[in-house]
Formats: structure tokens, sequence, C-alpha cells
């Protein structure tokens, strides 16, 4: 699970405040934990778009909030379970998600969406069409490849984005999509890092900003 409690952070912050007007501790707590979370939340949010290229509008939006109150000093701010699944090699380390899948699916001769993905139903439509194989085949230079083919004179659509198909394996079959094992990550989210530099920077000044508006709403 990609998550983080920040109750913990403001303890010291807390106890300063405590016998100062001590009512209206937890409502200034609650307000500043709130405006940390947020700050948090947008820090994981910008350092997603900055680490992946063209991320999905559903990736960009990975992070979630649980807000504090004053029964409840806690925010917490975490991936949605689905983003967690394959978001969490990148904070960790490890290998790509698989999820279902036996395998990655490595586009060669099809045409990708505007993100640089293969489109989400790519696979089920090429297994309904005419001419399309789909298991594996050895080159000429004796390599094995597992992967969607097509067979010659049949049609695929627009060429797509990604790397160009290899050469035409005998029976003139031609690679649209490769089944390649998983891999390392590469790239590295520092989700607990980031969030705990927001805390730090912002924790005085937004309880400081929440005692008085604290102070100021008190009837």
């Amino acid at each position: 699970m990609i998550a983080l409690d920040i109750r913990g952070e403001l303890k010291p912050l807390q106890r300063a405040f405590v016998g100062f007007r001590a009512k209206q501790v937890p409502f200034a707590t609650s307000l500043a934990l709130n405006s940390l979370g947020r700050r948090v939340q947008a820090a994981e949010t910008k350092d997603v778009a900055n680490t992946f290229d063209s991320p999905t509008p559903f990736t960009q939006k990975a992070f979630r909030m649980e807000v504090a109150t004053k029964s409840r000093p806690k925010v917490l701010i975490a991936a949605k379970d689905i983003q967690a699944a394959y978001l969490e090699p990148y904070v960790v380390g490890g290998s790509r998600y698989l999820g279902a899948k036996r395998a990655m699916l490595a586009p060669r001769g099809v045409r990708l969406n505007q993100y640089g993905n293969l489109p989400r139903a790519k696979l089920a439509t090429l297994k309904g069409k005419p001419g399309i194989f789909i298991g594996p085949v050895t080159t000429k230079a004796g390599k094995v490849i597992n992967g969607v083919w097509q067979r010659a004179g049949a049609k695929s659509g627009r060429r797509g984005r990604g790397p160009r198909a290899q050469a035409k394996p005998p029976g003139g079959l031609k690679l649209l999509i490769q089944f390649e094992d998983t891999t390392p990550v590469t790239k590295r989210l520092d989700f607990y890092g980031r969030a705990r530099k927001a805390v730090a920077r912002y924790a005085a000044a937004d309880f400081g900003a929440a005692m008085r508006r604290a102070l100021a709403t008190k009837r």
C-alpha cells in the first residue's frame, strides 16, 4: 500500500498550542492537517506528471485524501487500489506490474493511443480479425518470438508510433504485438520523501494560519 499518515508529523506543534485556547486546538489541528494533506496530494500528483511520459488522467489522479476532523486528527494520503498496484514498483522498487496478464504487451506494428500506450481493447479486437495469428514463431535466425502476428495480405489498421516491426519470419508474418517478460522499473517516485519534505516545509505556517483562523471564528 502506498500511503502516508501525516498525524505524527504535527505532534510537537500540537503540544506547543495546548493550554493556549485549548478548546480551539482540535479545530486548528484539523484545518492544518487538511491544508498539509492537500499540499502533499498536489506534490505527489505533480511528481507523477514529471516522472512518466504522457501519463493518463487515470494515473495522474492516483492519489486520494482522507480528511481530518476535530475528533479524528489524521490525514491519510494514499494511492487508490488499482493505481497503487502498478505504481508500487516505482515507489519501492521491483518489476513492472503484470496484473492478470501473463506477459507484457509490447507494441511493434500497431497504432498507439495519445498517451503512447496500447489501446485497452486492442488485443481483443485483433483476436477477432482474419489473418491474425497469436503464438510463438521461430524466425530465420532461430529466435522464438511470442506475440500477435499478421499474415501477409491482411490489414490491421494504421501503423503505430512504436518501434518498427521486426523482419517478417517464414510464412510472411508481421509482428504486431510482442509478448515479453516483465522487467525491473527504471524510474522512481519518491512518494515518502516528497511527502515529508512538504510537511516539513509547510507544517509550522499551516498550523499557525489554522490557529489564527480558529481563534477568529471562535464564538
